[in-house]
Formats: structure tokens, C-alpha cells, sequence
């Protein structure tokens, strides 16, 4: 028997998010994977058009592509403010306007570079730490209605971004200190499994998929 009536998963169609989406249709009645067909986060329009759409869910997956590998002096204003909203207004807007159901789940897809910025992904380390902060004072509200917020930080995975930001996919698994990549689909089934087993008091915590790449201990 599934045990929830719907999930949405922004960025659903590919990579992390279509892991997840495989994963929850085993315990989902309905799932709605949204490709940037549906809601393109960079654009506002596009968000809002979505949002007329959809207005409750029991589980809702944040998750969106990151911007390109970009040095300080490479990024201008009109980028900061199109990345701003794929990765930070978008989502507080999804998160005003869409209904988690009583004792919901909420997971937000971050990246490893909350805890360690890389300088040459200043966009998304920003952006992704400033949403960080923000959902983590969101979990403390959403608890008092027994819905869940976690925050999964994946650090290298299999997906076509990751190519497209390094040149020797080989080379860079050897130097890895298990020698390989996350699999997206062992993120699906952490997020399946907390949600099947409706375990609530990792509520407010960030969970890194980063295979001892990460030199801090906290």
C-alpha cells in the first residue's frame, strides 16, 4: 500500500531529481517530476505559472541545475540576479505558496560547497548557503505541523552536470577517497526511505553525500 497521496520534485526529469522520482513511485499514489518545461526557477513567470497549478503535496523535493563555473570577476550583475532567483526567491516563492500536508516531508538539494566554497562555483556556493540559512529557520516554523525539512548536500555524483564542470571524469574518481562517484539513485532511496519510514527527527538537519571528501569533522 503506498502511503502517500502526491510528491512534487522540482527538477525531476534528469539527474538527482529523476533518482528521486524513481524512488518515490514506489510509495507515492502520484508524483509530478518537473522538468524546466514545467517551471524554469530562473524565471519568475514561470514559477508563478507553476504555482497556479499546484498548491498542496504531501512530499516536495527543492532541486534545480547550478549555474556554470564562474571566477568572481566573470560574473555581472544580471547574472546574480538570474541565479538569485533560480536558487533562492524561486523556491521561498514555492515554499509560501504550496501546502505540505500534516507531517509531510520537505528536501531541499544543496550541494557540499555550503560547508567548503569552491572559488570557482561563487554563484552557487553563495546562493546555495544563503538558502541553507533560510530553510534551516524555515524547519523550526514547519515542525510545529510535524513536517520534516532536510536538507541533503550531494558532493560529486554521476550526473551531466558534473561533466560538464570537470574535464577527466576518470581521473578526478581516482582522486577521490572512494575512488568513485555518488550514485544518484542512493540519494532516491535515502529520501524514499526516510519517507517510507516516516522518520521525523532528522528535521533541520544537513545531510552530506560526500564520501569523505569533506576535511571537517562538523
Amino acid at each position: 500500500m503506498k502511503k502517500y497521496k502526491k510528491a512534487i520534485i522540482i527538477g525531476g526529469s534528469k539527474g538527482i531529481g529523476k533518482a528521486i522520482t524513481v524512488q518515490l513511485n514506489k510509495i507515492c499514489k502520484k508524483v509530478i517530476p518537473c522538468s524546466r518545461k514545467e517551471i524554469d526557477t530562473s524565471n519568475l513567470d514561470s514559477v508563478k505559472s507553476f504555482l497556479k497549478k499546484h498548491n498542496s503535496t504531501d512530499i516536495l523535493v527543492l532541486n534545480t541545475g547550478g549555474p556554470p563555473s564562474l571566477k568572481i570577476e566573470e560574473i555581472d550583475e544580471n547574472l546574480w540576479y538570474k541565479y538569485f532567483n533560480q536558487l533562492f526567491l524561486s523556491y521561498f516563492l514555492i515554499l509560501k505558496r504550496i501546502k505540505i500536508n500534516k507531517s509531510g516531508y520537505i528536501f531541499y538539494i544543496s550541494s557540499t560547497i555550503i560547508k567548503e566554497p569552491n572559488t570557482n562555483l561563487v554563484l552557487s556556493s553563495s546562493l546555495r548557503t544563503a538558502f541553507s540559512s533560510f530553510f534551516k529557520s524555515y524547519s523550526i516554523i514547519a515542525s510545529k505541523k510535524k513536517i520534516c525539512c532536510i536538507n541533503i548536500a550531494p558532493g560529486p555524483t554521476k550526473t551531466k552536470r558534473l561533466k560538464k564542470l570537470v574535464n577527466n571524469i576518470n581521473k578526478y574518481k581516482k582522486n577521490l577517497p572512494l575512488g568513485d562517484l555518488c550514485s544518484p539513485k542512493e540519494i532516491g532511496e535515502f529520501v524514499k526511505f526516510v519517507s517510507e519510514k516516516k522518520i521525523k527527527y532528522l528535521s533541520g538537519s544537513t545531510v552530506y553525500f560526500e564520501g569523505n571528501l569533506l576535511k571537517s569533522f562538523l
